[in-house]
């Protein structure tokens, strides 16, 4: 059965490190697509093609597009972007325009800007931003066809590790063997919490030896916290990575029901912003009725388009049974949770 839902598929492109190589090194593209859910890395990407803006400048020669946004009063636009980046830098050798939300595009507006991306002006680097892509669009094909694609993952268990070990070698830190897993178990791998707590680690030690007890004491789990990578691993469909916090959860005493009822308060803003979304809402208004903002209501937003309207109904059925089973004391709430988990997770759901 057909579910309406865009397929994630691997997008070929270079890493962020080889982006930042190449970069550093003086190559520098007319045209990026940076996509990926790690915005700690997307932004220092910016970041780094901002550094090249000469500085006393930089304020004429460096501007942000958000397609749909509202700003004093005028809903930008594609030309407007795109104008942007055909004018010449302003008494420097290169201006830099980052557009995000280019899946907003109108359809009268996509021939103006391909003809841009076939003729890009050679003077200003324009990125295009993104946590996923919908790869049945034009703008999508043309985007990957004429950019230098530069991928942004989250990174997996294994390499948030190899990063924190990194990280801390470089300021002559250790860890106390098995204290690793235990702190990506704690942080997770997004980077900007991760480098947050290093940071904190890092200071605390003052170049000596770290153990587990130092994290427990310095990093608290944050059950809301752990709830939301919960929200993530599932609209990812990470199942491993779910069961692991939840289970964490579990370990911290939250009660059964009280998980369901988080997933469940997921799955009806889904349902929320997948109506708004059909029926075609600002951006503003789906971000209101989700309680997502900014960047994260993007990447939110992203992963809620994949999915059908008849799937994230069908999760709510299963919520509401799972609750009622845990309640009438059905199997043990454990085994309830790890059966209701998979399903969600599953890539090719029951409905």
């Amino acid at each position: 059965m057909a579910t309406g839902r865009t397929t994630k598929k691997k997008v070929d492109g270079i890493s962020y490190e080889e982006f930042r190589r190449q970069v550093k090194g003086g190559t520098i593209a007319a045209l990026y697509l940076f996509v990926g859910e790690e915005s700690y890395h997307q932004e220092r990407a910016v970041a780094l093609l901002k550094s090249l803006v000469d500085e006393a400048m930089r304020m004429f020669n460096f501007a942000t597009f958000s397609i749909g946004e509202t700003v004093n009063g005028i809903k930008t636009s594609a030309a407007m972007a795109i104008d942007n980046a055909n004018q010449l830098p302003m008494m420097s050798s290169r201006r830099l325009t980052i557009i995000s939300d280019f899946d907003k595009i109108k359809e009268e507006e996509l021939d103006f800007v391909v003809e841009y991306l076939k003729r890009p002006s050679p003077s200003t680097t324009v990125v295009f931003r993104a946590a996923s892509l919908d790869q049945r669009r034009k703008i999508t094909a043309a985007l990957m066809k004429t950019c230098t694609v530069v991928n942004f993952d989250r990174l997996t268990d294994a390499q948030a590790s190899r990063y924190a070990e990194e990280f801390l070698r470089r300021r002559n830190c250790r860890m106390e063997p098995g204290a690793l897993g235990h702190l990506i178990g704690l942080v997770g791998t997004k980077m900007g919490r991760l480098v947050n707590e290093l940071e904190k680690l890092a200071a605390y030690a003052e170049g000596g030896f770290i153990n587990q007890a130092a994290i427990d004491e310095l990093i608290p789990r944050a059950k809301e916290h752990t709830s939301f990578e919960l929200w993530d691993a599932v609209m990812d469909r990470d199942r491993k990575r779910a069961l692991r916090l939840m289970h964490r959860l579990l370990e911290d005493k939250t009660e059964p029901v009280m998980i369901v009822g988080a997933l469940a308060g997921l799955y009806r803003r889904l349902l929320a912003g997948k109506v708004l979304m059909e029926q075609q809402a600002p951006f503003e208004e789906i971000s209101k009725a989700t309680g997502q903002y900014g960047f994260r209501a993007k990447e939110f937003n992203a992963k809620l388009m994949r999915m059908s309207r008849q799937e994230i109904a069908h999760g709510l059925r299963r919520l509401a049974e799972v609750d009622l089973a845990i309640k009438s004391s059905e199997a043990t709430p454990r085994l309830q949770m790890e059966f209701l988990i998979a399903e969600l997770t599953m890539r090719e759901p029951k409905l």
